[in-house]
């Protein structure tokens, strides 16, 4: 193995880890890459090994986040920025689907508050 590569071999170790971990227990976990000084081929090297799945999801609010299912299940890329469009935060989230990206309690009591409101007006 190159040293060069050393980084990005511990994170793939992590994410192996994590992967069995989710398999045998549901236990999700979230790797955030800023924690991590990976060099330029490191990254391209995690780049490459991961890859990009088929499923991409895309969270609109003030600000966007982008998740995007890596090519191996249950690897995701996270991608989160600001309202000025500037990436605050990537991660490697190893979970079923990205917590986050789930209706929450709070909206799914808006949207039936929204539809009584419809319902009672025909």
């Amino acid at each position: 193995m190159e040293s060069n590569l050393t980084n990005a071999v511990f994170l793939l170790n992590e994410i192996k880890h994590a992967l069995i971990e989710l398999k045998n227990n549901g236990k999700s976990k979230t790797i955030n890459l800023s924690n991590f000084p990976l060099s330029y081929e490191e990254a391209k090297f995690l780049d490459e090994v991961l890859g990009r799945g088929k499923i991409k999801i895309i969270y609109e609010s003030s600000e966007l986040t982008v998740w995007q299912e890596s090519k191996i299940s249950g690897v995701w890329w996270g991608e989160y920025r600001n309202s000025s469009g500037k990436i605050i935060l990537r991660t490697i989230e190893i979970t079923f689907y990205p917590e986050i990206a789930k209706s929450q309690v709070e909206d799914i009591e808006d949207g039936l508050k929204e539809l009584e409101k419809i319902l009672s007006s025909v």
